[in-house]
């Protein structure tokens, strides 16, 4: 009987996610759901680590952003997929149908192991498909179509349902289960690695703290200790590579891709019932949980509660007082956040100040927390261990972590400091770009409450036993199910027609680079096209040079050796790429047709090194700039995280100017932009004058081509040499001339160099 259970729910699921995947399942090796975007770059990764054994140097080295090595560390890698995705890639040749069937499967796998986890805790089969079907297909998972990552969160539910078995049945064979299921879930998919270490420890003190003994923590300790080291080559790769690099995850970029506390009332617009539903503009922030697992969870707390005996009564009225509290605080917060600061004050004397709300705010939830924490009716649930009471508690612990270090309000600030800013203190995990996918782990707990909520409301009126399970399963799919999958036709393949070092497609951008990369697994040359979670510091002024259609750029490229360009006619109306290439003296064309054009370019002679400039670094006395003043000590702090910039895009005229204190031989300047690789000057003139009166050109020239190649050379420090004659100085100007409107002007470090005094 329990076999056909689980053999029926997963018929249903299979067939359920062929509904909504349709038409899919027809076109399987002929269809890219969702975008052109991420799933074409998440293919390529597929198709690589088939090929290329994973941790050696070769899998390291991924053919994009062409010249540089460890490319793997600037995305995730997807190894935990290639379970599915390399058999199939092996079998068929086709690494579209390999995505594919990762796609496709993630939706089922969720829902299975969901329904096992619940089963594990329930032993109830109508539970545990709830649980599937409200994991498996949660709203959250059709906001998330393009990422099959962020979607393959199937072993979140084992690593849990693993510990759930050891601790009722003391059997080493769950401890595996758990470490393993851990391990490739990080393997699957990066963030999971530390939201899913984050879920772990609150398990572990709901459930085993102040119950079990030392020892069998320990036990648990030392299983997830081994997997940890499993993971230990691969983290020490990315560590390594990023190092070189410089890459790091700015607060900015944090905050941005944080969910908002109004994003609950935000849903995917693929959603047929509930797309409408639209309350702030937020990327990766359409968390609405779905109106069916939120009434389930909530109804099953409020008969839980009312069955529970409350006992202790001083706590209640120690957490009531801080609930009292909490809700004073709130109100205050609210008043900041409507009416703007404001002031009692008795007698001269200044009582009370708001002005921002997030602080009271914080204070509103510490008190709200402190008083959960001292009721009678939630230790009591913890004293029984109730799955219930942790799975809903868990929901809104990792919704908080979703709303990221500084949570919002409609994009205000609204918490001072949110427990995610704590969890990037954690070695790694502040180079997680998006919290808000912590919700993945949030429509987990909420669907585990919601199968548990069926348990206990089907307990309080068991004549509800066979409807409650059939409604919530009708509320789940309404909630849920989308509009018609868009399904893309894949990019048509560019083979290679002619002997090259490396291969570039035109026009160079992010939206056309995953087809690039696409195309890679066909033609397999290393690429100057790449798409990744991040940049390589050389690309942006790689870009910025093709946008102007400077050819400096291809015979700079060509040094490397000789290289093939393809341009897509459809993609160049007008010609004009053909036409640049095709005007180049290196460049011959080797192919054409009506889709496409192929050129080669071959070497040229030198390779573009940076100048050496002679002299010593001088003695700065001041610096003056005429836009944000402000930020002129970062120049100079040592710090190359810290910067100056402009603080607006770049505008001929801005200026910066050095003032060395006495008159000194100068050879030159070195301006280091660190990792603000996008925003050097576009042109710059620099200027230096003895006395202020009268001033002497010694450096004018575009900077692209220098930035290029600085940044393959020295991609943490990205420095800037300008050379010029030595002659006395003791002012230097730096006037930015060019007019661009897409970057700012940053200089993380200044340097003037030459020989002090005359």
């Amino acid at each position: 009987m329990r076999r056909f259970a689980v053999l029926l729910a997963a018929g249903f699921y299979v067939l359920l996610a062929i509904a909504i995947t349709w038409p899919l399942a027809l076109h399987p090796r002929s269809r890219v759901p969702s975008d052109l975007g991420d799933p074409l770059l998440n293919t390529w990764l597929m198709a690589w680590n088939a090929r290329v054994l994973p941790l050696t140097a070769a899998w390291w080295n991924t053919p994009q952003f062409f010249p540089i090595d460890g490319t793997m560390a600037f995305s995730e890698h997807l190894l935990g997929l290639s379970l599915i995705t390399t058999p199939v890639f092996l079998v068929s040749g086709d690494p579209l149908l390999a995505y594919n069937a990762a796609f496709f499967l993630s939706f089922v796998l969720c829902a299975l192991s969901a329904y096992f986890l619940t089963f594990a805790i329930s032993r109830r089969h109508d539970c545990a498909f709830v649980a599937g079907l409200a994991f498996g297909f949660a709203p959250y998972r059709m906001a998330q179509l393009a990422h099959v990552q962020v979607l393959s969160a199937y072993w979140m539910p084992l690593a849990l349902a693993g510990l759930h078995l050891y601790f009722q049945e003391r059997r080493a064979r769950w401890l595996v289960l758990f470490a393993a299921a851990w391990v490739m879930q990080a393997l699957a998919c990066g963030y999971y690695l530390f939201y899913l270490s984050v879920l772990v420890v609150l398990w572990l003190l709901w459930f085993v703290v102040g119950r079990e003994r030392a020892a069998v923590l320990a036990r648990v300790a030392v299983a997830w200790l081994a997997a940890a080291v499993l993971m230990g080559p691969l983290v020490y790769g990315y560590w390594k590579f990023q190092r070189v690099y410089g890459l790091r995850r700015g607060p900015d970029e944090i905050m941005a891709f944080s969910a908002d506390v109004a994003s609950l009332l935000k849903a995917s617009g693929n959603l047929r019932l509930w797309g409408w539903l639209d309350v702030v503009d937020r990327p990766e922030s359409t968390l609405f949980p779905g109106i069916t697992p939120v009434i389930l969870t909530l109804a099953a707390l409020a008969v839980a509660w009312r069955t529970t005996a409350s006992d202790r009564v001083p706590r209640l009225r120690v957490s009531r007082a801080l609930i009292a509290v909490g809700m004073l605080c709130t109100a205050v917060a609210a008043s900041a956040l409507y009416f703007g600061q404001w002031k009692i004050r008795i007698g001269g004397v200044q009582l009370l100040s708001v002005g921002v709300p997030h602080k009271p705010f914080s204070l509103a939830l510490v008190c709200f927390i402190g008083a959960a924490a001292l009721h009678p009716i939630v230790r009591t649930a913890w004293a029984r261990r109730s799955a219930l009471a942790f799975y809903a508690l868990a929901a809104a612990a990792m919704w908080l972590f979703s709303l990221g270090p500084l949570p919002t309000l409609m994009n205000r600030p609204l918490i001072y400091k949110a427990p995610y800013a704590w969890l990037m203190m954690v070695p790694g995990a502040d180079g997680v770009r998006v919290p808000a996918r912590f919700w993945m782990l949030a429509a987990l707990c909420l669907a585990v409450a919601s199968g548990l909520a069926v348990r206990h409301l089907t307990a309080r009126w068991p004549r509800m036993g066979t409807t409650l399970p059939v409604l919530a399963s009708i509320g789940l799919l309404l909630d849920s199910w989308p509009v018609a999958m868009r399904m893309h036709p894949p990019p048509e393949l560019r083979p290679s027609h002619t002997p090259a070092i490396a291969r570039l497609e035109l026009p160079l951008n992010p939206a056309h680079d995953t087809i690039a990369l696409y195309r890679a697994i066909e033609h397999r040359r290393p690429t100057f096209n790449g798409y990744s979670g991040y940049f390589a510091a050389h690309y942006g002024a790689l870009q910025y040079l093709f946008e102007r259609r400077d050819p400096a750029v291809l015979t700079r490229l060509s040094a490397f050796g000789p290289i093939e360009v393809v341009i897509d006619h459809d993609l160049d109306e007008r010609a004009e790429w053909r036409a640049f290439v095709g005007s180049h003296p290196q460049a011959k064309s080797v192919y054409q047709d009506d889709r496409y054009s192929a050129y080669r370019v071959e070497q040229a002679a030198g390779e573009g090194a940076l100048p050496v400039i002679e002299g010593e670094p001088l003695p700065i006395a001041s610096i003056s700039a005429n836009v944000n003043a402000g930020r002129i000590r970062d120049m100079t702090d040592g710090d190359l995280l810290t910067r100056w910039y402009a603080g607006r895009t770049q505008r001929a005229g801005d200026s910066v100017t050095v003032d060395l204190g006495q008159v000194s031989q100068v050879t030159g300047v070195e301006m280091r932009i660190g990792g603000y690789v996008g925003d050097f000057p576009g042109a710059l003139t620099i200027e230096t004058s003895v006395d202020g009166a009268r001033w002497f050109r010694a450096w004018s020239g575009g900077t692209a081509l220098l930035v290029f190649t600085s940044a393959i050379d020295h991609p943490r420090v990205t420095p800037l040499p300008f050379e010029f004659d030595p002659h006395p100085a003791r002012l230097i100007r730096l006037t930015q001339t060019a007019t661009e409107g897409k970057h700012d002007w940053s200089i993380a470090e200044l340097r003037v160099l030459g020989v002090r005094g005359r």
